[in-house]
């Protein structure tokens, strides 16, 4: 491979031959070129030829939690398509007419290599096939910024962004997606402003883009104002824009505002699937309505709706954290679940185990841990940290149990007891951390 000033580096094979190089290789030669041996030999040459050729199969995507999780969702029917960045060039690519495709290169296939970078939150490489590249036209740095916003990589998505010297309508709705994702609600007003300042014309990404940031922060009043603003404009408010909105108000906790939109879809005689009332069961963890959210789930079944992971993981969370009863409820979600040929997957064992923790039932945590690891289910990060918080504050419970049981024994033959409370006032445990909350 040819570098600046017509320099080649090459490495010892064995460095080649290894998975991560493979994995890194652009990113490498992203860096400072440095000589490593100054004359290449035959088994260099053989390590660069597999390094290459294991960089053509593609390693395994990488990500963070959100990214597992967002993976785990599109891989069940009935959701991919509600995730309004599906359609984000799709929009880049009906404004191109705006745009004057006289002289500008042909780069379909880098746009193609980028996407794919970007689902696997490979921004850097994207990064640096953009500085590569000698005329990249709007689509091309378009898609660049998304790779970025996908990582969540704010510093350099905003200086892709201001280095665009056309700026379209898809790039500004990545950007305003990602500040709605960091909850920086007036940037992505400010751009939007800045959008029409500019004569670009809001689409339908760009509205249902705000109203998941607005629901980000729980402003359930702006989110719906949006939706009614698309209405006014005469655009098709479809269920996407509906799911994005029901999504808003479910996150703030909002119930009947969820219902009502429901009750909306269903008066326009818009098709109603599993994500739109999954929506009704999260608008319940907030407020750990349990009963409400069993009414949603006996809403899925007269649809005729078919439940799955997801669904359940959302309802485990509405179980409400009062004493290790709570824990029994989330083992009977498990159950249910297998009464339903629906199998439990990590997300809905870590939302258990999360109740069984919050409660102090160790019994059951443990239960669950086992039972989890006979399906074959591995723990992943969430996992470990539950549990690894679960024992930091069992063990400091009994640390200061322990401190503090010589002082109330000293000087009387048994524990000395609490004052009354006053009228109205009462007292509770946390079994976590064996403090007195009043």
């Amino acid at each position: 491979t040819r570098f600046d000033g017509g320099r080649c580096c090459v490495a010892p094979a064995t460095l080649f031959q290894s998975a991560p190089f493979a994995e890194y290789w652009l990113w490498v030669m992203w860096c400072p070129v440095a000589l490593i041996e100054p004359s290449p030999s035959a088994s260099a040459v053989s390590g660069i030829s597999a390094a290459f050729e294991t960089c053509g199969s593609r390693a395994p995507p990488r990500g963070g939690y959100w990214a597992e999780r967002r993976a785990d969702r599109d891989a069940k029917p009935g959701r991919e398509h509600l995730d309004p960045r599906t359609h984000r060039f799709q929009a880049g690519w009906q404004h191109k007419t705006s745009i004057d495709l006289d002289g500008l290169p042909d780069q379909r296939a880098q746009i193609r290599e980028v996407r794919w970078l970007s689902r696997n939150r490979r921004w850097e490489e994207a990064v640096n096939m953009l500085s590569l590249e000698a005329e990249p036209n709007p689509f091309f740095r378009t898609a660049v910024l998304d790779a970025c916003v996908k990582s969540l990589q704010q510093r350099v998505a905003w200086q892709v962004f201001n280095e665009m010297p056309i700026k379209t309508v898809a790039a500004y709705n990545s950007l305003i997606a990602l500040q709605g994702r960091l909850r920086r609600i007036e940037a992505a007003e400010d751009l939007l402003q800045r959008m029409q300042d500019n004569c670009l014309q809001p689409d339908f990404v760009t509205y249902t883009t705000m109203i998941t940031a607005y629901g980000s922060v729980h402003d359930v009043e702006k989110a719906l104002g949006t939706l009614q603003r698309m209405k006014a404009e005469g655009m098709p408010v479809d269920r996407v824009a509906y799911g994005a909105a029901m999504s808003s108000c479910a996150k703030a906790g909002d119930k009947e505002s969820t219902w009502k939109l429901l009750h909306t879809m269903d008066a326009a005689r818009l098709e109603v699937d599993v994500t739109h009332l999954t929506n009704l069961i999260v608008s319940c963890a907030r407020s750990k309505d349990l009963a409400r959210a069993r009414e949603a789930l006996m809403e899925m079944k007269e649809r005729g709706v078919a439940r799955d992971s997801i669904v359940y993981t959302a309802f485990v969370n509405c179980i409400p954290l009062e004493g290790k009863q709570a824990a029994d409820a989330a083992v009977e979600v498990l159950r249910e679940m297998e009464s339903v040929t629906v199998p439990p997957d990590i997300h809905v064992y870590n939302a258990a185990i999360r109740v069984a923790a919050s409660v102090g039932a160790e019994d059951r945590l443990q239960g669950m841990l086992a039972e989890m690891k006979a399906a074959g289910l591995q723990p992943n990060h969430e996992t470990e940290v539950i549990t690894s918080n679960f024992h930091r504050s069992t063990e400091e419970g009994q640390r200061q149990q322990q401190q503090q049981q010589p002082s109330s024994n000293f000087g009387s033959a048994s524990p000395t007891s609490q004052p009354p409370l006053p009228a109205g006032w009462a007292s509770a445990m946390d079994p976590a951390t064996g403090r007195a909350y009043f």
